[in-house]
């Protein structure tokens, strides 16, 4: 979402570690996407489902699993299939207590929840995927039906959620988000970025069950044509956050509240999401907002990025 740190050296030139001048390494990515297949499975793979999911021949993936379960990356269970190893979970707790982010977000979000009575978490950008990665619940209250919020929950970004991750986005990558949505949707779309970038703020008008429906219309594989009737059925059953004069004295109808985490560069990468999961009254919706985007703000590197939109 921002530039590639280090300035190219002239016009029609890539940065030294871009993709453009980096010379290929075929077997190193085959290893890394049976990795990530792994790491992100719900449960065991057969040697048949990796190579299904990868293309590559029964040859190569059995090779390479060969390798990973040697290394304790992966595991092969009695009954033939594959899951992570316990050299790579151990390496991925470390990773995640060494992440500044998740370690400065747990407390903060306890804090939020005690305040609001809510449950609020943490998404985190990865590539074009969001990813829950830390959940907090008022005192004395469980999970209970958002025990999701703790399970490494994934979303596809793609249009209409996930919205404050691309309303601070270059006018490219905004541009290109919008054309994935259906046709009829693209002129809201558009008018919602800038109010969510004017207001600091997405507010998600749909459903849980909406929102679980998509992501699970989003990982099956169904025909062009089948899935823009299903992305036109949606639309019929939906309307996308607030427009400006969309938000009046009445009480509102507020699933969800997200307010941008600013990495470094000015980029979003995580988002603070508070859960009213209901109606509220304008004074209260307005109280939500703010206290979602004041712990965005601590959480957030070199400043709370430009929370205004570019004349």
């Amino acid at each position: 979402m921002t530039d590639t740190l280090g300035a190219a050296d002239g016009p029609g030139q890539q940065p030294p570690n871009s993709s453009a001048t980096r010379p290929p390494s075929p077997p190193t990515a085959r290893v890394v996407e049976i990795v990530e297949i792994l790491g992100t499975a719900d449960g065991p793979l057969s040697l048949a489902d990796i190579v299904r999911r990868t293309g590559h021949s029964r040859a190569t993936a059995h090779a390479i699993l060969g390798e990973l379960t040697a290394r304790g990356w992966a595991t092969r269970l009695p009954d033939g299939n594959y899951s992570t190893g316990g050299r790579l979970v151990g390496l991925a707790v470390a990773i995640s207590r060494a992440d500044h982010l998740t370690r400065r977000a747990g407390p903060l979000l306890d804090a939020l929840a005690e305040q609001l009575g809510l449950h609020c978490f943490l998404a985190r950008r990865v590539g074009d995927e969001i990813t829950i990665v830390v959940g907090s619940a008022p005192p004395g209250r469980t999970l209970g039906s958002a025990a999701w919020l703790t399970s490494d929950a994934r979303m596809p970004l793609r249009p209409p959620v996930c919205r404050e991750f691309l309303a601070w986005a270059p006018p490219a990558e905004r541009a290109s988000w919008i054309a994935t949505a259906p046709a009829s949707l693209r002129t809201r779309l558009t008018l919602v970025l800038d109010a969510v970038r004017e207001r600091g703020a997405s507010i998600e008008r749909m459903t849980d069950d909406h929102v679980a429906l998509m992501a699970t219309l989003d990982s099956l594989k169904v025909p062009a044509g089948v899935r823009v009737r299903v992305d036109e059925l949606l639309e019929q059953i939906s309307t996308i956050d607030y427009l400006p004069d969309e938000l009046g004295d009445d009480t509102i109808a507020a699933v969800t509240i997200g307010a941008p985490v600013f990495d470094a560069g000015g980029g979003v990468h995580a988002s603070v999401v508070v859960c009213p999961g209901g109606r509220v009254d304008r004074t209260e919706l307005d109280h939500l907002v703010d206290a979602a985007r004041g712990c965005a703000a601590e959480l957030s590197e070199g400043g709370c990025g430009d929370l205004t939109v570019t004349p």
